[in-house]
């Protein structure tokens, strides 16, 4: 029951995050009322036990007259969405999911939504199988949504009730990496790919893979060189350097290669004293193991 609440709850909490990052142009008082309808089923949703039904009937009233005095807007799909929710939170789920349907149209983000509710109703049953079916829906349709590019690595930490559950992650590991690289190379140079290539490192990460983690990570530093990305990426080489391939030539090249693409980046300093570093290392021959903690041995 707790991990039921909490994932109902995680749920609406995303809604909420996807809402609010919405374009804020329009019906100032639609956008309003609704909020207000919202912030009451939050409400409700941390107080389950002891919530009346009769406060979730209301609700649900509130919704339905919302969504008929502002038919055909956003909202109203907005807020058929969380009726959707609403109706999962009390565990009728086949009305969830004739809720959601109701959404699914044009617009690729909420029909993304409506399709992850869906799916989230199959999988609170137990119906993995159906749940599974509806996540690769989301994949294919919507596959630069938010959720849509979510759902892959998602997927990776699904628990098998039954089964080899190492098989199915390294299964779902692959799909999420060749996923994330087809859109890298759909989308060059973007915001997209920049998220891609995070996503692929991960996904390499869990395979493994230092060289290839490496090679990704340099992509990163070579093509998005700013802000935190940078930096994330750059302590990544140097840890699976110095720990992992110790392959030193590989942070050289890719730190040698940022240089003379971004001469004047304020990056440069630092680089150059790794680069000199890993050339020291590379000198000595010296070869360094990450050494677990005697807390993480035990």
């Amino acid at each position: 029951m707790n991990r039921l609440i909490l994932t109902l709850v995680s749920i609406l909490l995303f809604i909420y995050l996807f809402f609010s990052m919405l374009s804020f142009h329009g019906d100032y008082c639609a956008q309003r009322e609704l909020w207000g309808i919202n912030h009451e089923f939050g409400l409700i949703a941390l107080h389950q036990e002891s919530t009346p039904d009769y406060m979730i009937n209301q609700l649900a009233d509130r919704y339905q007259t919302f969504i008929k005095k502002y038919n055909g807007s956003i909202y109203a799909e907005q807020a058929e969405l969380m009726r959707g929710d609403l109706y999962s939170f009390r565990k009728d789920f086949t009305q969830a999911r004739l809720e959601y349907q109701k959404v699914i149209g044009p617009d690729k983000e909420l029909s993304a939504h409506a399709e992850f509710g869906i799916a989230k109703t199959y999988e609170l049953e137990g119906h993995w199988d159906k749940a599974l079916a509806t996540y690769k829906v989301i994949i294919q349709n919507y596959p630069v949504t938010s959720l849509g590019f979510s759902i892959p690595m998602y997927l990776t930490g699904h628990l098998v009730p039954s089964g080899d559950q190492k098989a199915y992650v390294d299964e779902a590991y692959g799909v999420a990496l060749a996923f994330y690289q087809k859109i890298a190379l759909q989308y060059p140079k973007s915001e997209l790919e920049y998220s891609a290539l995070r996503m692929i490192a991960i996904c390499q990460l869990y395979q493994n893979n230092w060289s290839a983690t490496i090679t990704t990570l340099g992509e990163i530093v070579l093509k998005h060189p700013g802000g935190k990305g940078l930096q994330e990426a750059v302590s990544g080489i140097n840890i699976l350097c110095v720990t992992k391939s110790h392959n030193y030539d590989a942070a050289i090249s890719i730190y040698e290669q940022f240089i003379q693409k971004y001469p004047e980046h304020p990056a440069v300093g630092l680089l150059k004293k790794m680069i000199k570093d890993f050339k020291f290392l590379k000198s000595k021959n010296l070869i360094i193991q990450m050494v677990p903690s005697q807390r993480a041995a035990k």
